[in-house]
């Protein structure tokens, strides 16, 4: 990856678009070292002031399923009817035939310059039949259940987007250097470096949930997705700094489509067309709501302030964040009267918080703290599933919308994210290794609206954690490192702030890697990834009073049947 200093020791940044605190780079750095190289290729402009690069990874990427399907989570019946194709589209065997490219071009003249990038792809497996055998309890509608929805088909099987597209420039205020972006750019505040959507980071942009579970271990900032802002940050001295942005385009968090492979609900988001919600008295077939529209958010009224600040003589930088911003993921509404559903999206949270990072010795610990006000909480669906008629999701749902008439419950939260990045001592393991690792930690202090909407099934406070040890091998043979990431993570309590997104009670992930370099430029990985914890479906039918049906959260472990192997090989040019 390319590094890039933006003027005066500002910052560094590790991604072109992606800030980070000068503190931990050092340490960064020496752990991201042997995970990736990139060899840029230099053309030629013919002038010395303007130089352009143009950057190029071709990655092939395979997938396998290592276990059979669970019969708990397929089994037919109302616990399990909207929740099962990502399961059942795919026996045990290949789930991923994949080929990528990634461009990126530079193009500077001076202090000014241009960022242009894009990706494409194409995974033969969305263009196959499915393995589904259960035509009943398929909810897509416009297809058999021998094929993937189109829409799910389109971002897994064949696909091209822009990335970034952004103006920059450097220069001085006064004497004052900053730096300053306009366009399609990633940005992150904090110190997250795993948990961002517990964090302040959660205000700066949507990720990419598909490659958080494909890719184990992914850091954040390899997560987040660009978005169409203006960004900009001024050094007032040596040691503070001043930094804020504004959106003016929203985007949504990208989810794994419906029947895809780590898909596991039915009906959310990229091909979702039907959520089974009765049985015809007649026929005996499933009946459900279909897919209506969708009440996306605002694209204005997103934007943050940051102020880094380093005493003179100290080894610590603190920061202070503060930011309002639209949610990224959805909830879901359904509208009863129409025979229809649609996906909403909170608007207009408002979070604040503050961070220190130091160095000790060859340890790079940073801590964020933060709180939410109007954040969107856990909240169970409430329907008659599989009685005759469908009643109510979270409450009337007439009049609904993101902010003051939602129909899901909001509140207060609170989050705290502490971290390391360690360059470990020589041992009998390895003559060097890495550790990255980081807990958090969330809670709902109060509810503030709809609390009668609340997930039962959920509890205040939750506390997630993940680390990743890598013993690295240089030189094995002449140009080739190895390196071994092993990675685990864990997650204790059902959080009401985050829902099942942050993680499976008593439960998660383990994953063990080897991965090769060749000469900087071929990058090679074989992972496995088993997921452990007490088996459910995402969700689960419960009664409420006067035995009113009721769907709340899990918070099991709804992967357990999912373990894979994963093995990509790439080249850069």
């Amino acid at each position: 990856m390319k590094q890039e200093t933006i003027q005066a020791g500002l910052s560094v940044s590790v991604r072109p678009h992606i800030m980070v605190p000068k503190r931990r780079v050092a340490v960064a750095a020496a752990i991201l070292m042997a995970a990736s190289a990139v060899t840029a290729t230099e053309i030629d402009t013919g002038s010395p002031d303007v130089k352009l690069r143009w950057d190029n990874t071709v990655k092939y990427s395979t997938a396998f399923r290592v276990k059979g399907v669970s019969a708990m989570q397929t089994t037919v019946g109302e616990n399990t009817v909207n929740f099962d194709d990502g399961d059942r589209n795919f026996g045990k065997g290949l789930i991923s035939n994949r080929v990528d490219l990634l461009s990126e071009i530079d193009l500077t003249y001076q202090n000014v310059g241009a960022r242009v990038s894009g990706a494409a792809w194409h995974d033969s497996v969305y263009h196959r039949r499915t393995d589904n055998n259960s035509p009943f309890t398929y909810n897509a509608v416009s297809v058999p259940n021998s094929e993937f929805a189109r829409n799910t088909r389109d971002l897994h099987g064949s696909k091209a987007e822009l990335l970034d597209a952004f103006l920059f420039a450097k220069g001085e205020v006064g004497d004052m250097p900053g730096a300053m972006r306009v366009g399609r750019n990633a940005l992150v505040y904090g110190e997250t470096l795993f948990f961002g959507n517990n964090g302040i980071a959660a205000a700066q942009g949507p990720i990419d949930v598909v490659k958080l579970q494909s890719v184990p271990n992914t850091q954040f900032k390899e997560l987040i997705r660009p978005v169409g802002q203006v960004s900009g940050q001024l050094q007032l001295n040596a040691g503070l700094s001043i930094g804020g942005y504004y959106q003016y385009r929203w985007e949504k968090s990208r989810l794994p489509g419906v029947g895809s492979y780590f898909s596991t609900a039915d009906f959310v988001d990229e091909g979702g067309e039907r959520l089974f919600a009765g049985v015809d008295p007649v026929t005996g077939q499933p009946t459900g709501l279909m897919r209506g529209r969708d009440n996306h958010a605002s694209n204005s009224g997103q934007g943050g302030l940051q102020i880094k600040w380093t005493p003179e003589g100290s080894n610590v930088d603190f920061g202070l964040y503060a930011a309002r911003y639209h949610d990224k993921l959805p909830q879901f509404v359904a509208r009863p009267a129409l025979g229809e559903y649609g996906l909403y999206y909170a608007e207009g949270i408002l979070t604040a918080g503050v961070s220190a990072t130091t160095n000790i010795g060859d340890v790079a610990f940073g801590a964020e703290a933060s709180v939410r006000h109007n954040a969107p909480l856990s909240v169970p669906a409430t329907t008659d599933l599989f009685g005759l008629v469908p009643v109510s999701f979270g409450g009337p749902s007439a009049a609904a919308d993101n902010d003051d008439n939602s129909t899901f419950p909001v509140g207060k939260t609170a989050h705290l994210n502490i971290s390391l990045l360690a360059t470990m001592p020589a041992s009998v393991i390895a003559q060097e290794a890495s550790l990255a690792a980081e807990i958090a930690f969330n809670r709902v202090t109060s509810i503030t609206r709809n609390a009668d909407m609340i997930d039962p099934n959920g509890q205040r406070n939750a506390v997630s954690l993940r680390s990743v040890y890598t013993p690295t091998y240089r030189q094995v043979r002449p140009g080739l490192d190895i390196d071994i990431p092993i990675g685990i993570g864990y997650t204790h309590g059902r959080s009401l702030a985050l829902g099942p997104s942050f993680g499976p009670d008593k439960g998660g992930d383990i994953s063990i890697g080897l991965n090769a370099t060749f000469e900087s430029a071929w990058y090679a990985g074989l992972t496995f990834t088993h997921y452990y914890g007490r088996e459910a479906t995402t969700a689960r039918l419960t009664h409420a009073a006067q035995n009113a049906p009721q769907i709340s959260y899990n918070y099991k472990q709804n992967l357990k049947d999912r373990d894979f192997i994963a093995f990509s090989v790439r080249r850069a040019f």
